[in-house]
């Protein structure tokens, strides 16, 4: 079996590296170089999803996540380059009323193995390095500048086309090109686009040492709900940490997306203005320091993707934010991303050929659809706690937020389900095996 792996970002490398450990040919094709492209959004200060390469900041990944990095092989030199996570702290903007969120307490109830229950913080250009070193050295070809303009599905083979004119050709499509994937709009529908959730601003990398900045949480944020402006903080080792600085733009519908991003233009990409905007927000004085030494400043803009009935059409499957691409308020989406990798690994261990693929493809769709589809709704829930007030007020919000957190702290309510790619997959086959 060939595959083409449409997207070399992180869950479009995950997926070419579990396609390698299932014995299966794949490559990789990304129609930007991620490192040139973040240069340009630096450079530029467009509303542009975060790329790769050496921008953005830190990532979360949970239990069912670091379970497929260890399936991978990879969870040893990611625990080396990452940070545990124990605790998540919500705070009001000036860094007073903590709530906070057991991680580990969390995911002992559902991870048997320790050194998988606390989340770990890890910066995106770190862990998508790891990535593709080991497709480096497992031989798989990456090939840039294709970009994608259509798909042709013969049902028997599958072939994209790019805009440099060249094709490839292969027995399965695999989309991972992210939120707004040109292989879903080219092979499922043009009009299965993002939505712009109004919420943008910038990304930065800060190092703490070096400018003596004590950061005691792993993952915080400060929130004001009236103004909507929220500040989040990373800490990936003593040394290094990253500081989101987010605002709500609410454009006008009725506007071009010229002025519809103009609120845009308002925030200004240089640290040191940004950090003392936040400064008269009401940030902690260790928040502000942490913006005003930042470097690699990215800009971010939050799209949302509606959600889909199924992921997979003819010889054509969506994965990780292609699928399902959601608000990062939940700390879900990569999660998500990379319980497909581990689903569709599961599925290609038991179904490697060509003439099993429409019934791999349908169980997929079957097991990833529910539990993405349901992480997507617990993102928009959190995001409506950042950025909506109560008429009672943002204190009583808050209030309503730390109910919800003493809910999952004392195992009232799951904050996610621990999504067991091989088990999900033995049931799954089971169930389809009985049926027959």
């Amino acid at each position: 079996m060939e595959v083409i792996v449409s997207g070399s970002g992180l869950v479009g490398a995950a997926m070419a590296l579990a396609l390698h450990k299932a014995g299966i040919k794949s490559t990789l094709f990304d129609q930007i170089d991620p490192a040139q492209a973040a240069k340009d959004a630096a450079t530029t200060g467009e509303p542009v999803a975060v790329q790769f390469g050496d921008s953005g900041g830190s990532v979360m990944l949970g239990a069912s996540a670091l379970r497929v990095v260890k399936q991978l092989g990879l969870l040893d030199e990611l625990l080396a380059n990452s940070s545990p996570s124990k605790f998540t702290h919500w705070f009001k903007i000036d860094g007073t009323s903590p709530v906070v969120l057991d991680a580990v307490h969390s995911n002992s109830k559902g991870e048997p193995d320790p050194a998988l229950h606390a989340p770990v913080q890890i910066m995106r250009s770190k862990l998508h390095s790891i990535f593709m070193n080991a497709c480096s050295k497992a031989r798989i070809q990456t090939l840039m500048g294709k970009k994608l303009v259509s798909v042709d599905d013969s049902g028997s083979r599958v072939t994209a086309h790019f805009a440099d004119g060249t094709t490839a050709t292969g027995d399965l499509l695999i989309g991972a090109d992210g939120i707004h994937s040109a292989t879903r709009r080219k092979a499922f529908d043009d009009k299965l686009k993002a939505e712009f959730t109004g919420v943008l601003g910038y990304i930065g990398v800060v190092a703490l040492e070096e400018h003596n900045i004590k950061l005691d949480e792993t993952c915080a944020f400060y929130i004001e709900r009236n103004k909507k402006q929220l500040v989040a903080t990373f800490k990936v080792s003593e040394k290094l940490g990253a500081i989101n600085v987010m605002t709500f733009a609410d454009p006008d519908p009725e506007e071009s997306k010229e002025d519809a991003y103009r609120p845009y233009t308002d925030l200004p990409k240089h640290s040191a203005r940004l950090a003392d905007l936040i400064g008269g927000w009401g940030v902690p004085k260790n928040v502000e320091a942490m913006m005003r030494h930042a470097y690699r400043i990215s800009p971010a803009s939050i799209y949302d993707l509606p959600d889909l009935e199924v992921y997979h059409k003819g010889r054509v499957v969506l994965v990780g934010d292609a699928a399902h691409g959601m608000v990062p308020n939940a700390g879900l989406g990569l999660v998500s991303g990379m319980e497909d990798v581990g689903t569709l690994l599961e599925l290609f261990l038991r179904f490697p050929d060509v003439k099993d693929l429409e019934k791999l493809l349908r169980l997929y769709s079957k097991l990833r659809v529910p539990q993405a589809t349901d992480a997507s709704a617990r993102s928009r829930a959190m995001s409506k706690q950042y950025y909506e007030t109560s008429i009672l007020g943002q204190s009583f919000s808050h209030l309503m937020l730390r109910v919800g957190i003493f809910a999952f702290n004392n195992d009232m309510v799951k904050y996610y389900d621990i999504f067991d790619c091989p088990a999900q997959v033995a049931a799954a086959v089971a169930a389809e095996e009985a049926s027959n």
